[in-house]
């Protein structure tokens, strides 16, 4: 293994990645990716010495395979696509047993996913069983997804040492409150108001018991009368803060040494309580005190009055990079400094000292080799028994990895909304894309509709119209990601038909059996009601779902949509849902998994039928939506049967919407769109309203011809080549001419940034509507931005 390749394996493996348990970011990466390139395979694939280990994939079962005949193997040796549009027809695959056995691939388009240190480390892939060609869009989508990979990937590491950072904050926590000195906090008379439970091992009272008890209760007989004389002078002086020792009894009858440190703060005494009995004892209190630390993993410093180190443990030694002996005598603050010291912060803490202050700070020292650290310090002064301020101990912290993770995570966090961002730029063009023909789709369909067409041809355009909207509507929730990511899709209410809806279904799919001897046919209960409250389009995919599957698994019989009444309550109606067929059926073993996403009855089910197995877990998951659920009954030969029931309020008659009369407007409009189709189809709607258009093709021609003479609305599109709808917008109100610069432009667009409306209206126009449009909304909108108009003149 040469070094570049040893370097890349360990880059690889320091990611953790291998072997661990699916994660839903990299699923659902792997199912974009399919569905954008529309290929039956994706893969997120990480190649290690000897395999491809599949850390998510779609439409196959294994998880690795042997690195010799991997296709990502070729993927990892270059930083570009690797796209094989007939794997048979490249002398380097066409003997690979991928290709000549199962599972047959014939196409494949790779991605490598680089680290930041320029190491390929694995691939973003799609693989078909036939030969094909991914377009120009598909191929940016994949790099940007495998771009993807790689920023989950990061984002893991970072957490993994986040989750590490935490652990360590929770066990100083606990430290903390588990402290070997008694932290209390007692009004201005002494009476204990709050304690720690450490009293229980120092003292020997549980800490429940003292509550409301006099501190000095606890104290030897004569105690408070030595001490507090000396106290209230210093309290007259205007000092705040303590420090005294008494000698305390324990519970059961011992008399112990306590260093008290006291603070008055708002009327409270702040208490810390600390046994110095074995101190009192031995003239060798530094010696016991730097046994019990030096093995701490803090560093500790024992410096006196002057600052002057007498005693340091291991732990300073590495954080300081210098040894006992080379600071043992000094005072070495200013060997720690440098140009990213922050003096201000040094100066206070020297000012504290001066004071006789305890000090709690955080800062960059510089150690012996000049390599910078952060660094959190903890100092105390410590006083002899007459009150003389005698040396000082300071806890050092090595916080650097600390401070680097919460750089890290302000970047992590710079980085999430620059995703975010490109995620929504991305979402607004896919949603450009898709929307601009099916524009074409259902304005045609309608205009047809109204040109009078023959009645043979009239059902065959409302299935078609029925559809595209149908389309249209999920094609909305599919591109709204905030949505469908917090789980926050919600059933629409509105007046449905049941059973013309369930006709609907059925003659939609009357096409995909015209070659099979197979009966399609709707049941419906006579009590079924004419009217429900429901959504059509969640009613209709689940139609569609589960009667698509009963047509693809059934040659021969019938394929049967039943609707029964079997309970209704007041205005409530229950109505039982079943979908049966005499197809292939599903095994008893297999049921339980089939409504797993991407999962198939069978391993050749795929192969021989299609599909990616995701419309039956889509179906269960709309089905729990509507609060019911879905039973299975199926016998391999025999057939299978979906039922479910779904609660329903009864509708006594349709609600009619009023109809706007469109009464001629006889005025003159421009139309900017790119896409002829769409400017076919404004002209066909605008000519009804006796509007006279001109057109442009892009926002460069727009400008010019909206400042050079006068229309009384623009309809401007947004994406479009050389010039986009905003900024052309920009120039047409900044051009500096009236009436020009003040006419109404309306958006006519496939995409709202973001779901912010707002941005319309930024940009200088009157408002929008989305394509594909619904005419008389194309009209009101024209209407108000008219009458608005008149009114401000």
């Amino acid at each position: 293994m040469d070094s570049v390749e040893k370097q890349r394996i360990q880059c690889l493996k320091a990611y953790g990645i291998l072997d661990t348990s699916a994660e839903q970011q990299f699923e659902g990466l792997v199912e974009l990716a399919a569905y954008i390139c529309k290929t039956p395979i994706a893969l997120v694939s990480f190649v290690d010495e000897n395999r491809a280990w599949f850390k998510a994939k779609v439409g196959l079962d294994v998880c690795e395979s042997s690195r010799e005949i991997a296709f990502c193997n070729y993927t990892i040796q270059n930083n570009h696509l690797l796209e094989i549009q007939d794997t048979c027809a490249d002398q380097r695959f066409a003997s690979n047993p991928l290709v000549t056995a199962e599972p047959f691939i014939r196409f494949y388009a790779g991605y490598p996913v680089t680290a930041p240190t320029g190491e390929n480390i694995g691939t973003l892939c799609v693989l078909d069983f036939e030969p094909r060609q991914l377009d120009e869009m598909q191929k940016k989508a994949l790099k940007v997804l495998a771009g993807d990979v790689l920023a989950h990937l990061e984002n893991r590491r970072k957490n993994t040492h986040l989750h590490e950072l935490l652990r360590e904050a929770r066990e100083f926590h606990n430290l903390f409150n588990n402290s070997s000195e008694i932290h209390c906090i007692t009004n201005a008379e002494g009476t204990i108001e709050f304690i720690n439970d450490s009293i229980s091992g120092l003292l020997g009272y549980e800490a429940k018991d003292v509550l409301g008890v006099n501190i000095w209760s606890f104290s030897l007989e004569g105690e408070r009368e030595r001490v507090m004389p000396a106290l209230y002078q210093q309290i007259e002086s205007g000092k705040n803060q303590f420090q005294i020792e008494t000698q305390v009894l324990t519970k059961d009858g011992r008399v112990r040494w306590f260093e008290w440190s006291d603070v008055i703060k708002d009327g409270k005494w702040l208490v810390n309580g600390r046994d110095i009995t074995e101190r009192k004892a031995s003239d060798s209190h530094i010696k016991v005190l730097s046994v019990a630390v030096e093995k701490s993993t803090a560093g500790v410093v024992i410096r006196n009055t002057e600052g002057v180190v007498e005693w340091m443990n291991q732990a300073a030694e590495r954080i300081f990079g210098y040894s006992l002996n080379e600071l043992q005598g000094r005072v070495f603050g200013d060997m720690l400094i440098g140009e990213g010291t922050d003096m201000a912060v040094l100066s206070k803490a020297r000012q504290l000292m001066a004071e006789r202050k305890p000090y709690e700070l955080e800062f960059l020292i510089y150690k012996k080799d000049r390599t910078p650290a952060w660094v959190f310090i903890s100092n105390n002064p410590l006083f002899k028994d007459d009150g003389q301020f005698d040396r000082q101990v300071g806890i050092v912290v090595d916080i650097t990895e600390r401070k680097i993770a919460e750089q890290q995570l302000i970047k992590s966090r710079e980085d999430a909304i620059g995703l975010s961002k490109a995620k929504e730029n991305f979402l607004s063009v896919m949603s450009h894309e898709m929307r601009t023909p099916l524009n074409a789709v259902i304005g045609m369909a309608r205009i047809l509709k109204e040109e009078d067409p023959l009645e043979r041809q009239l059902s065959n355009l409302s299935i078609l119209e029925f559809s595209a909207n149908n389309l249209l509507t999920l094609i909305n929730d599919v591109l709204d990601f905030t949505k469908i990511e917090t789980g926050n899709l919600e059933l629409e209410k509105v007046p449905v038909k049941i059973k013309e809806l369930g006709e609907k279904t059925i003659e939609s799919l009357q096409f995909k059996v015209k070659d099979k001897q197979i009966n399609l046919r709707l049941e419906v209960d006579p009590n079924v009601p004419d009217l429900v409250e429901a959504d059509p389009t969640r009613l209709y995919q689940i139609f569609m779902n589960l009667l698509g599957n009963s047509v693809k698994f059934t040659e021969t019989g019938e394929v049967v949509l039943a609707l029964k009444s079997e309970k209704t309550e007041g205005k409530n109606v229950s109505i039982g849902f079943e979908i049966r067929d005499t197809g292939i059926g599903i095994a008893a073993d297999k049921i339980s998994s089939i409504f797993d996403a991407y999962s198939q009855a069978g391993s050749d089910i795929s192969r021989k039928y299609g599909g990616t197995g995701l419309g039956l877990a889509i179906t269960q998951k709309l089905i729990h939506l509507h609060g019911s659920k879905i039973e299975v009954k199926s016998e391999p030969g025999k057939g299978t049967s979906f039922s479910f029931s779904i609660s329903f309020k009864k509708v006594e008659q349709a609600i009619e919407e009023a109809q706007e009369l469109e009464l001629p407007l006889k005025i003159k409009a421009l139309v900017v769109d790119d896409n002829a189709i769409n400017r076919l189809l404004a002209k066909k709607v605008l000519q009804k309203w006796e509007v006279a258009c001109d057109f442009a093709e892009d926002g460069l021609e727009a400008v010019n011809l909206a400042t050079s003479q006068q229309y009384d609305v623009i309809l401007m599109d947004i994406h479009m080549p050389n010039m986009g709808g905003f900024e052309a917008t920009e120039r047409i109100r900044n051009c500096g001419v009236l009436p020009f610069s003040q006419v109404p432009i309306l958006a006519l667009t496939g995409s709202v940034p973001n779901g912010n409306e707002d941005k319309f209206l930024a940009a200088g126009m009157n408002g929008y509507v989305l394509k594909p449009f619904n005419p008389l909304s194309l009209y009101k909108k024209i209407k108000e931005i008219r009458v608005d108009l008149i009114n401000q003149y």
